[in-house]
Order: C-alpha cells, then sequence, then structure tokens
C-alpha cells in the first residue's frame, strides 16, 4: 500500500506547451488551453501526463484498450519506473460468459498493443515478455503475470501510424449506415493493421448467414440465466454510477441515446432482477439488438491454428491494430462473440458456426465482428488508474 501511494503522489502535471511538444496530437489537444470537443470526453480516462514515470505514462495510455463487457481485468504489479509485471484481475473475470478467460486473455493482448503503440509519440518503445513465470493453467490467472513489460527511451523512435487514434477507437453497437464494406476497404485495413499472428477472413457477401448466427448467439446469452445475470451485474444505469464505477455496461454503450436511453434504463428498474430476467424484458432488447445485427455491412472474423494462452494474447494484438485502422478510416466494429463462447448453452451453435467457417481440430475462433458506418457511439469511462495497482 505504502509503494503504491508513493507511485501515485509522485505523479506530477506537466504545462501544456510540454504536453504539445510530445507529439501525440490525439492526447496533446486534452491540455491544449481552451475547451475542446473532445476535453469533456478525454476527462472519463487516466491522463498519461499527470505522471513523471515512464512505466506510469504507459499504463495511462493502455487504459484506452477494450475488454470484453468492458470489465478492465487489468492489475499491474510496479517494479521501478520504467517497468511492470501485468496480470489479469482474477476477482473480475466472467465465469459464466467466458469460462475459460479466453476472452478476457484477449483483453489482456488489447491492452499490450494499445500501450506499444500509444507510448511511441513520447520518443519511448516496449519490451514484452510473455509469461515471465510460466503460464499453465486457470489457477495461475492474477498470480502469474501474463507479462513483464519494460519501457524505455530510446533514440529516433518511430511514432506508429496508428497511434493518433488510440483516443477515439471505441466499439459501435449502432446500426451500420452505408453500402457493404468493399473488399479493397479490408484489405486497405489489413494493411494499415500490419502483420498478424492470426488468419483474418473477411466477408461482404451472403451476410443474411451470419445474422441469423448473431441473434441467435445473443438470444441464447440473454436468456441463459448466469450468462443474463453476469452482464445485469457488469450494468451501470445512470451517469453518475458510470463515472464512480468506471467500467462494465450501460444503455447508451447498447446503442441508446437521449431520452430513450432513460426511458429503457427505468423500464428495467436500473437492474432490478425480476424486470431485468423477464421474458418481455429480454423480447425488447432482443427487437432493439436486431436492428443493428441486421445493418451489417461486413464481417471480419480472427482464427488461429492453436487454442493456446499465447494465441489469446497474440489476437488481442491482433485485433487492437485492425481496430484502430478502422478508427483511422472512420470505420467501426461491434464484436458479435456470443456464437463462439465455450459454455454449455452455446455448444450447439458454436459447433454449427465452427462448421459454416470451416474450422476444425485445433483451430479456434477467436473473434468475430461487423464492421460499418455509423453514428459516433456514447464515450466509455476507465477507473482510476490507482485502481488498478497491486
Amino acid at each position: 500500500m505504502e509503494r503504491r501511494e508513493f507511485i501515485i503522489k509522485s505523479g506530477v502535471v506537466i504545462t501544456a506547451a510540454a504536453l504539445l511538444s510530445a507529439g501525440h496530437p490525439a492526447i496533446a489537444q486534452t491540455l491544449s488551453g481552451a475547451e475542446k470537443p473532445g476535453e469533456k470526453r478525454n476527462k472519463k480516462r487516466p491522463d498519461p501526463h499527470r505522471f513523471s514515470q515512464p512505466i506510469m505514462k504507459a499504463i495511462a495510455i493502455g487504459l484506452n484498450a477494450p475488454s470484453p463487457h468492458n470489465t478492465q481485468s487489468w492489475k499491474f504489479k510496479i517494479i521501478d519506473d520504467n517497468s511492470m509485471l501485468f496480470y489479469v484481475d482474477r476477482e473480475v473475470l466472467l465465469p459464466a460468459t467466458d469460462p475459460p478467460s479466453r476472452q478476457i486473455h484477449i483483453g489482456a493482448g488489447c491492452f499490450i498493443e494499445t500501450l506499444a503503440i500509444g507510448i511511441t509519440p513520447l520518443g519511448l518503445t516496449a519490451d514484452i515478455q510473455y509469461f515471465p513465470e510460466g503460464y499453465e493453467e486457470a489457477d495461475d490467472f492474477g498470480i502469474k503475470p501474463v507479462a513483464e513489460i519494460q519501457v524505455r527511451q530510446a533514440d529516433n523512435v518511430a511514432v506508429h501510424p496508428l497511434a493518433p487514434y488510440i483516443l477515439d477507437r471505441q466499439t459501435n453497437r449502432r446500426p451500420s449506415t452505408g453500402e457493404i464494406v468493399k473488399r479493397t476497404t479490408f484489405e486497405d485495413l489489413q494493411a494499415m493493421a500490419g502483420e498478424v499472428h492470426s488468419k483474418v477472413l473477411f466477408f461482404n457477401e451472403n451476410l443474411n448467414t451470419f445474422k441469423d448466427i448473431f441473434y441467435r448467439g445473443l438470444d441464447i446469452e440473454s436468456r441463459t440465466r448466469s450468462t443474463n445475470e453476469e452482464t445485469r451485474l457488469l450494468f451501470r444505469f445512470s451517469e453518475s454510477e458510470r463515472a464512480e464505477k468506471g467500467n462494465g455496461l450501460s444503455i447508451p454503450q447498447m446503442g441508446y441515446k437521449g431520452l430513450m436511453a432513460k426511458i429503457v434504463e427505468m423500464s428495467v428498474r436500473k437492474g432490478d432482477p425480476v424486470a431485468w430476467h423477464k421474458s418481455s424484458t429480454i423480447d425488447k432488447s432482443m427487437k432493439h439488438i436486431k436492428k443493428a445485427i441486421e445493418s451489417t455491412k461486413g464481417v471480419v472474423i480472427w482464427i488461429t491454428e492453436t487454442n493456446t494462452f499465447k494465441d489469446w494474447v497474440e489476437n488481442g494484438r491482433d485485433y487492437m491494430r485492425f481496430s484502430l485502422a478502422c478508427t483511422a478510416r472512420g470505420l467501426y466494429l461491434h464484436p458479435y462473440n456470443q456464437a463462439i463462447q465455450e459454455y454449455a448453452e452455446m455448444d450447439d451453435l458454436r459447433a454449427e458456426f465452427d462448421q459454416l467457417i470451416g474450422v476444425s481440430g485445433t483451430q479456434k475462433i477467436q473473434m468475430v465482428v461487423r464492421i460499418g458506418h455509423s453514428s459516433k457511439p456514447y464515450y466509455t469511462y476507465r477507473k482510476s488508474l490507482e485502481d488498478y495497482l497491486m
């Protein structure tokens, strides 16, 4: 506790001029004097320039990464000013929805890649060693680190071309607009994302089959008591609660906005379990969800040849780069991973989806998303950086 307090209290605030000279346009606008359009938005996230230690700056940037159910299941043990051990938080897993914690570790990979890309405008580079104490079973989650991360100043660090888009990247559950996404657009995004560990597939034809699987997967998750309850416990039913908790899901994140968002929050009595699990509530939710599914303009799928802990982390890193490339091109992603989740109620649909894609043996579908243009989504909070420290 004493070390944690020292780390936080030794953070410093730098001047706007110094921040602007750091060269990161997306982050720099947060402290550039007069209020900017993104200023209120950026107050929802930790500010890397509050800290003097390079590793704390790096963590603050990494926290902009996505995570399943917005769990932000990340913990950090600071070693010194330039290094840390990175763990998943075993107190914030999804045992009903994600029994093997595969998706949680994909979220860990998203954090690592966001950090590695995002520190380059600060003249920093990251050295990452996976599983430095070994990683063999579920009992290791949260006990042994996923990675040791060291950041260091280096001469002539090239600013990663995707770094400016970290603060703007958001999952978007609103309906997609415009035309079907072209294959040439996907190929452009792949080129921007760079070399990948996973095999990445793209579909923009015969999308009705995917829409049907997306809908059935969400319907199963919503009508399975344990998974629906897990979602309820992560829901935040007011802006003040979202600000206080800093994580989880919300009605605005589901694509509702304005007065309609408030009406929907009231209809489920701010998370009352009886109202939440009623068939009529789920029916109304699925009707809303179907609008987004029916708007699908393209589907992207990540597959790995094996299904190891390293595959999960590497897939998260692949996904993060692609997501940032989409942001650079004005596109959004919305994961539909329900049909590939590993609990009993999903077994038949998962097998059907595997057969559709041609996955067999040790191969695993790691991520499934729809891609398209959309209106700007609700911007999510992150917890205070000190909440993640061990």
